[in-house]
């Protein structure tokens, strides 16, 4: 009988909601493309323009300032293409703000964070007396879950008449976010962390900016920021899954639940939780046992029927010594031991007592309750 995998890195990838496949059969009936005026082209627009509101109202905007794109990636692309020749990156950030902030071929300088992950006030402070600039701020890590204070942030760059880009990609969906009120300059989404399909996303833009510069023109759609047809099934889905953000945000308090009991018992199994003493995302957990690499730990998990990662899904699928814990000043030795549990919408707690008895057989030591 063939083991039932159970799926732990939501992170990289959520499993998809029932609500987004739901959506299929009914856009089937009436798929036009949304620049058409003919009845099919209407009720096409009429879907996105929908999930445009669901969306905005799930982070307390206004739907002109949504602007849909073809995921995290690109949304970063654009809000990185409006700096004024000068970009500040926290040091923890997704490989995705390093590789298009030198597309722009900008002065690049990095905000160090301390051993906790969090970034230097201060720092950026002193950094941005020099004069303006882009800063780039993760909400929330992809790989330890770590929080920064962005509010606190924001006020900082507004202070000193900059930009602030935020990476909300982790954090849309596991934290409430109240766009208005954070006064952020730019910020990404993507649809596949919360439950939609992969190949769809959107870049939030404060209404007090008055001008883009576009990456890609063309036939003029998203308010001529974002040029191509959309892709109706992702934006829609996506738009479903907005829709559930109250429910989403009750599920974290399970989750959070879970991941409470998962870290109690891989410290008493002698294990390492990064970013132990900051706020984190409610579904993440990063952690090392001294001993054990992450490459073998990987293995042996897989073999037995759990998906993890060590990290940042985003690249060549490798291993790789992690930036975000070199940045921590942790150490080589334990910090390439690191695997991420990453939980989501079907987790149950079932699956968590799973896992602590793999690690149980491993270490030969009693699960606590």
């Amino acid at each position: 009988m063939e083991t039932e995998r159970i799926y732990f890195d939501y992170n990289a990838s959520s499993l998809v909601r029932k609500e987004a496949f739901n959506l299929l059969e009914s856009i089937n009936k009436t798929y036009g493309n949304p620049s058409s005026i003919h009845e099919e082209g209407r009720s096409s627009r009429d879907l996105i323009e929908i999930s445009r509101n669901h969306i905005a109202n799930s982070l307390n905007t206004c739907e002109n300032n949504v602007i849909f794109t073809s995921g995290g990636t690109e949304a970063i692309d654009i809000a990185l293409n409006q700096n004024n020749g000068r970009i500040i990156i926290n040091s923890t950030e997704h490989v995705a703000v390093f590789e298009s902030a030198k597309k722009t071929e900008s002065i690049i300088e990095i905000l160090e964070v301390d051993n906790n992950g969090i970034i230097n006030l201060n720092k950026l402070e002193s950094m941005l007396k020099k004069g303006p600039a882009l800063v780039c701020i993760m909400f929330a890590n992809n790989e330890t879950g770590i929080i920064q204070p962005i509010k606190k942030i924001s006020e900082i760059v507004r202070k000193y008449n900059s930009y602030l880009f935020c990476d909300a990609v982790q954090a849309y969906g596991k934290i409430k976010i109240n766009f208005d009120e954070l006064d952020i300059h730019f910020m990404a989404l993507s649809a596949h962390k919360i439950g939609a399909f992969s190949g769809s996303g959107a870049l939030i833009i404060n209404e007090d900016i008055k001008k883009i510069i576009p990456l890609t023109l063309g036939g003029g759609q998203e308010f001529g920021l974002r040029g191509g047809t959309e892709n109706l099934i992702g934006i829609t889905a996506f738009g479903e899954c907005a829709k559930l953000i109250d429910e989403i945000y009750f599920e974290n308090q399970k989750l959070k639940e879970y991941i409470n009991i998962l870290e109690k018992n891989i410290e008493s199994f002698g294990g390492f939780i990064f970013g132990r003493n900051s706020q984190r995302i409610p579904n993440t957990s990063l952690f090392a046992f001294p001993d054990i690499k992450a490459d073998t730990m990987l293995m042996k998990l897989d073999l037995a029927g759990y998906s993890v990662s060590s990290g940042s899904a985003c690249s060549s699928g490798k291993v790789k010594k992690s930036h975000v814990l070199e940045a921590m000043n942790i150490d080589d030795k334990i910090s390439s031991n690191a695997i991420r549990v990453s939980l989501g919408w079907a987790t149950k707690k079932s699956h968590i007592t799973n896992l602590l008895n793999f690690f149980e057989d491993i270490f030969n030591k009693t699960v606590l309750e």
